[in-house]
């Protein structure tokens, strides 16, 4: 039940050097794969090879052609995972006047993929993918792992500023391949306004987002906190997962009224890391206090106020799922040191927030405001959910998963249902303009949802309430983070997003989901299941190197009982923006962030 967010979208990559080496090409050797000489330098110990070379990814690509027997197979496995399990696949063909997003009929849409003339297949799968990510729904889109295993990168990254004039500037944030560059102004991008260029490429290809103010923060470069550290996140412009139209961009510059213009190829490095921020030093933030690291979360006193940077994204410990609970433990034992030190206000900082297990953000949400429920929830019921749901929850070992009627409480008695049919329920929405049925609402039964062995802290009695705490976002705040932020947001605490466009006001969080899935799960828990019809499995079974993501359960407002959350236009409640300073020290925002607090 973890967010698929993807990772790699929000790391850059890259490493120290300025002098590519790129791979030699053997032009004349017909006998020379390239795509297995790329594998070669990829998983080669002893390579001395930094860079894939754009023009050898691009013909490794070009020697696969395009095949419709194997893409109506694609799509039509595509079409039946959506069509049983998507929960806004109906919801996607009514207007959105709030994001400004067109109505998307997206069985229909799949078909017309189909007639569409193309040379190779991974133009193919760009095509449905781009489609799908027309939703703007961060859990739902394609994977391939032939197509999308490249992360191309440029090893420069820029941020925006917004002058107190209201006159908004695209400005270097950071140049692995000459530093000069840092803080100069970005003019033209291939000889177009800079500013209209990055817009146009958020509305069109970024889709972390309905609101394509918090898809403009994502083309863009900002400081993120997770893993224990700061790292930059986002820079989706210059960093890409699909190969780029073009080998490479034009940048032109203004340095100190210095004019300049350079052209940046596009590199794949071979061995990928996180990119730590260059900015902040060790744990140290501005005037900030550390007083206490977790790991995941830090706690700091700024002036007379604290400030709690959480990270739900890095709780994410397969390995070792005790674990988890270790590190919710110390997230308690932070905020308890705040209270101690006397601390009577927080700045909840959750920028760059990717999601995570829906079990932390829960535990938060309830360390916090101890009487707190959270988001009800429904699944699309039909004819092919109904028999994976009737079986699992036969299953005494499935209690847990999101299939079984037990890992959940009903949330019109608030006890557990008394069956699978209870479960199912009888409920009829009209959407999209079709009648469509979803399960009984229901809450996670969170003591269902982990079975680790370690014990949590019994949770401190904390002193604050709505009045006391203020959030803070860029708007990418997402899955499990926006269950926290939109929850605490729906009591009134004020919210406050960071950067966008000029005065205009944009969501602070996304996605306050119940639950998003993958093909690749469907299928195991559709062959651990031995009564189900063979036939089922095939028709689901997605074919080639793919895996499918989509939101499986919708989330419901408290506040207003038919809002669907990820439908729901929620703008914070005030803006702040980035300047030269605050975007790469965060307590230049923080401080700005306390003049919020409720009076």
């Amino acid at each position: 039940m973890k967010s698929n967010y993807l990772i790699i979208f929000i790391l850059i990559i890259f490493t120290n050097i300025v002098c590519s080496r790129w791979i030699p090409r053997k032009e004349n050797d017909k006998n020379t794969n390239i795509c297995d000489k790329l594998d070669e330098y990829i998983n080669s110990l002893y390579s001395n090879v930094e860079y894939l070379n754009y023009s050898d990814i691009k013909a490794c690509f070009e020697l696969t052609p395009y095949n419709k027997t194997k893409a109506t197979q694609v799509i039509e496995a595509v079409k039946e995972n959506f069509k049983g399990f998507y929960a806004f696949l109906d919801q996607a063909k009514e207007p959105n006047p709030a994001f400004a997003l067109r109505p998307i009929d997206l069985i229909s849409e799949l078909d017309l993929v189909l007639k569409n003339n193309y040379s190779f297949e991974f133009q193919f799968i760009y095509d449905v993918t781009d489609l799908i990510q027309e939703l703007r729904d961060g859990h739902t889109w394609l994977e391939s792992k032939d197509y999308h295993k490249y992360s191309f990168d440029q090893g420069i990254s820029m941020y925006s500023v917004i002058r107190k004039d209201g006159t908004q500037e695209i400005k270097v944030f950071n140049d692995v391949k000459d530093p000069c560059n840092v803080d100069c102004q970005v003019i033209d991008i291939d000889d177009k306004p800079a500013i209209e260029v990055i817009t146009e490429f958020a509305r069109n290809h970024t889709f972390f987002s309905r609101d394509l103010s918090s898809r403009f923060n994502s083309a863009l470069a900002s400081l993120a906190f997770g893993n224990g550290d700061f790292y930059i996140a986002g820079q989706l412009f210059t960093f890409r997962n699909q190969l780029p139209k073009n080998p490479s961009i034009s940048y032109t510059l203004n340095c100190n009224g210095k004019f300049s213009k350079i052209t940046r190829e596009w590199q794949v490095p071979i061995k990928s890391v996180q990119y730590k921020s260059p900015y902040i030093n060790g744990a140290s933030v501005g005037k900030a206090t550390l007083i206490f690291d977790a790991f995941v979360a830090r706690f700091y006193i700024l002036q007379d106020f604290g400030v709690v940077l959480i990270s739900t994204e890095s709780i994410l410990t397969d390995a070792n799922a005790d674990l988890e609970y270790r590190f919710l433990s110390n997230v308690a034992i932070g905020f308890k040191l705040l209270a101690d030190r006397g601390i009577k206000k927080i700045v909840l900082d959750l920028s760059n927030n990717g999601g995570g297990q829906i079990f932390i953000a829960h535990y938060i949400n309830k360390l916090l405001f101890p009487n707190m429920q959270n988001f009800p929830l429904d699944f699309k019921v039909n004819d092919l959910s109904i028999p994976l749901i009737e079986e699992v929850s036969k299953l005494k070992k499935g209690i847990g998963s999101i299939f079984h009627y037990k890992s959940f409480i009903s949330a019109e008695t608030n006890c557990p249902f008394d069956s699978v049919n209870d479960f199912i329920g009888n409920n009829i929405y009209t959407r999209g303009g079709d009648q469509v049925k979803y399960t009984s609402k229901a809450f996670f039964n969170d003591t269902t949802l982990y079975t680790g062995t370690f014990k949590l802290l019994k949770p401190p009695k904390l002193p604050w309430t709505e009045k006391d705490i203020v959030i803070l976002t860029n708007g990418l705040c997402q899955s499990s983070c926006a269950i926290i932020t939109q929850r605490l947001a729906e009591i009134n605490v004020p919210t406050i997003a960071v950067g966008g466009f000029p005065n205009t006001r944009f969501s602070f969080a996304q996605y306050a989901v119940g639950a998003a899935y993958s093909s690749d799960d469907l299928i195991v828990s559709l062959v651990l299941l031995k009564n189900l019809n063979s036939s089922l499995i095939s028709k689901l079974s997605i074919p080639g190197n793919l895996t499918l993501y989509y939101t499986i359960a919708e989330a419901y407002s408290l506040k207003n009982q038919n809002e669907v959350m990820d439908y729901a236009f929620r703008p914070a409640d005030y803006q702040l923006y980035y300047d030269e300073r605050s975007a790469r020290d965060p307590s230049h925002l923080w401080i700005q962030a306390a003049k919020y607090f409720r009076k």
